[in-house]
């Protein structure tokens, strides 16, 4: 059994982690590609119990309530032709331009537009013209990397997150994360200039699917992910959201 606490710094919505963030963070005691099925809004400044739950299964549960289960997995992808810099720079402006002021999770960890350089990931990950995919830059910084100098692992799922639901491309309706799977090829060291591009591939109901990539500056995958997305219906969650973006 292991315990995790994930800081206010890492929230999705204001009030609750961020969901590749913490379905990494959840994964840890797992050597490989791992799947995470979120079932509850993971708490913050909480302590979350990982647990055995039988074979290589593990459980994330809080105060007897089940947040999310674990388990191994395969991820699968079949990526579009990765982007140029040059349109990698105008998703990002055009995710700015489009999201800014309507943005309902401005403070994400990950994709939040009010969060400062060096607080948040800051991932702006625009539509590219002519293309399935949506893509921004990622350099990461210092305070993300582990005693081997390395970008921890928790990180990694994050920047992998929400590009994949904006890859949706199903605004206004919001999703959030019900399943993520992650194969990490090799972690990159702080500094690196990466890519965080995603792609959509297909729904079924409110189930939205989805996946995405980080590449190094020479175009080759470092890491993937497989996300289902579930689209939001529920007046009330909607509601707590718009009162959050304050």
């Amino acid at each position: 059994m292991a315990e995790v606490v994930i800081g206010e710094r890492f929230c999705g919505p204001k009030h609750s982690g961020n969901g590749g963030y913490c379905a990494g963070l959840f994964a840890q005691g797992l050597d490989g590609p791992a799947e995470v099925t979120l079932l509850a809004p993971p708490p913050l400044e909480t302590p979350i119990e990982i647990r055995v739950a039988g074979n290589e299964d593990f459980e994330a549960v809080c105060d007897g309530k089940l947040i999310a289960k674990i388990k191994p997995a395969v991820v699968a992808i079949d990526p579009p032709a990765p982007p140029s810099d040059s349109a990698i720079a105008r998703a990002h402006d055009d995710f700015l331009k489009h999201e800014g002021g309507v943005h309902l999770i401005p403070h994400c960890f990950v994709c939040g537009d009010r969060r400062a350089p060096g607080d948040g990931l800051r991932i702006f990950s625009g539509p590219i013209p002519g293309s399935p995919v949506n893509a921004d830059f990622w350099t990461p910084g210092a305070d993300l990397v582990d005693e081997t100098k390395l970008v921890k692992p928790e990180f990694i799922w994050a920047a992998l997150d929400y590009p994949s639901a904006f890859a949706l491309r199903c605004w206004p309706r919001l999703t959030l994360l019900g399943r993520f799977s992650v194969d990490i090829y090799r972690r990159p060291q702080a500094g690196e200039r990466l890519i965080a591009a995603a792609w959509a591939q297909g729904k079924d109901g409110r189930k939205h699917f989805s996946s995405s990539v980080i590449y190094d500056e020479d175009r080759e995958i470092i890491a993937a992910a497989n996300a289902v997305w579930i689209e939001l219906n529920d007046p009330a969650i909607l509601a707590q959201l718009e009162a959050d973006r304050a």
